[in-house]
């Protein structure tokens, strides 16, 4: 018997190691290519040309970055962005939470549900495609504005029914005792629910934030006006696939090699939000946060 345990014992604490080396390996995969282009930014021309840069910086330097800040498209695209992500936040998360609710109710309480469910499901499974989806969005008069970017994907169908399940797993007695105490639906939801639901809304929360922070196509189908482009549509439109090997001007490399390490450095600048967002949520992520709220 002692022999089983400790041969148990040994499994399992090599099996954890793996995991370890296995999850260490991935993450260094991710965050190598990221210190790569760290290191570029903050190199000199000559490192940049004769490819010296791996994960530290060469010639340090900090040109890239004084560049930058001549530049008023990338700031005016920087804040466009921000101002999309705001937006997406406050109409994504308030429409998921006034739909998640009703479906989570019993079909005694809200008798549609089965319809409304089978109706959402079809949308996630089949999209209109993109030129309905942009004739909808140019006969409403949302071209060339920020709620081109926002509206045509307020509702997230997997997001609510994300909330959904959270919501259906919170204690039925917790909405009684409220109804109860003359509570309506929406004091319910907002005074009550709400509150409970932290840690999916941050899930949703963080998801759309880096959706509306990374997503570049959209400002480039529906925003005509570079200036009004967001900032990964304009890092897009900058950051372009050159070929050096039939070049041989000195002059025009030389200027490849200024615009490689400043976009770069564009590049970094633009994932400092979503690194400085991260954290304030993680904290969010757990389960349980309603256990013993209620005793029966």
């Amino acid at each position: 018997m002692v022999q089983m345990k400790s041969n148990h014992f040994d499994s399992r604490k090599c099996f954890e190691g793996f995991n370890y080396v296995f999850c260490i390996f991935v993450a260094m995969l991710c965050f190598i290519p990221m210190l790569h282009v760290i290191a570029t930014s903050f190199s000199g021309k000559t490192a940049i040309i004769s490819s010296k840069i791996i994960i530290w910086p060469v010639d340090f330097t900090l040109n890239n970055y004084r560049y930058i800040m001549k530049d008023m498209n990338f700031f005016t695209s920087f804040l466009v962005s921000v101002e999309r992500v705001c937006l997406a936040l406050i109409i994504d998360i308030l429409a998921i939470l006034i739909t998640a609710y009703p479906l989570s109710l019993s079909r005694t309480k809200f008798s549609a549900r089965p319809f409304y469910m089978w109706y959402f499901m079809i949308t996630m499974l089949f999209g209109g495609g993109m030129v309905p989806t942009y004739l909808i969005v140019s006969q409403t008069g949302l071209l060339n504005t920020i709620w081109s970017l926002v509206l045509p994907n307020a509702v997230n169908v997997f997001f609510v029914i994300l909330m959904m399940n959270f919501m259906k797993a919170l204690p039925e007695a917790l909405s009684e005792s409220a109804a109860l105490d003359g509570a309506g639906y929406f004091t319910v939801l907002f005074q009550i629910i709400l509150p409970l639901c932290k840690p999916s809304i941050a899930t949703i929360v963080l998801f759309t934030a880096v959706n509306h922070w990374n997503e570049w196509f959209n400002g480039m189908l529906y925003i005509n006006d570079n200036m009004k482009w967001p900032l990964q549509t304009y890092l897009q439109s900058v950051v372009v696939k050159t070929d050096i090997s039939q070049m041989t001007d000195v002059d025009t490399l030389a200027a490849l090699v200024d615009i490689q390490g400043t976009n770069t450095a564009k590049i970094v600048l633009a994932m400092v939000p979503i690194l400085c967002f991260y954290p304030f949520l993680q904290k969010y992520f757990v389960t349980g946060i309603v256990l013993g709220s209620v005793k029966e």
